[in-house]
């Protein structure tokens, strides 16, 4: 997908850095995640989805060593030196389970991109990096997919390469 800065700056009210590489994560079990490369006039998006549910395998550790190897394989593919990351920042809700292993997850991305030497790492909670889009901050992921896909013309369904999206964009933000 390819869009043009200027509507990009005018739909988000934002102003955008030019020929830039940002990388969001959106980071869990499934992970959404995009690329978003300015040049002088557009933003060009490749977005993907990394889906490691494993709910088949009953062994909790036995479970995540294989999501946490399998998430290192594919960020270490992904993740660029020339890159900013824009990781999803965690915040605790119910379960102290999830938030260990977003954690954990979080955690692998950004020490793949120390180690890669990425110039910027970024940690963005999904309510910041909506707030600074002016994008609805505490609202169902449903509610900003719809806002998200309006303003960018767009008919994703999946609300983690939307919050991917998003997180991407932040990292192009002037």
């Amino acid at each position: 997908m390819k869009l043009s800065i200027k509507t990009i700056e005018k739909q988000f009210n934002i102003k955008i850095k030019r020929k830039i590489i940002s990388l969001g994560l959106d980071t869990a079990t499934k992970t959404g995640y995009c690329i978003a490369s300015s040049n002088n006039s557009y933003i060009r998006f490749d977005i993907g989805y990394i889906n490691l549910s494993l709910k088949e395998i009953k062994d909790r550790n036995l479970r995540n060593a294989l999501r946490y190897e399998e998430i290192y394989k594919r960020f270490r593919q992904l993740i660029k030196t020339e890159h900013v990351i824009v990781i999803e920042d965690v915040y605790y809700r119910r379960n102290p389970q999830t938030l260990i292993l977003l954690s954990r997850i979080g955690a692998i991305a950004w020490t793949i991109a120390k180690r890669k030497k990425c110039e910027k790492i970024i940690w963005k909670t999904a309510v910041q990096a909506r707030k600074a889009l002016g994008l609805p901050c505490n609202k169902k992921k449903e509610v900003v997919m719809k806002e998200v896909n309006k303003r960018l013309k767009t008919k994703i369904k999946n609300d983690d390469i939307i919050d991917a999206i998003v997180l991407s964009i932040v990292g192009l933000i002037k």
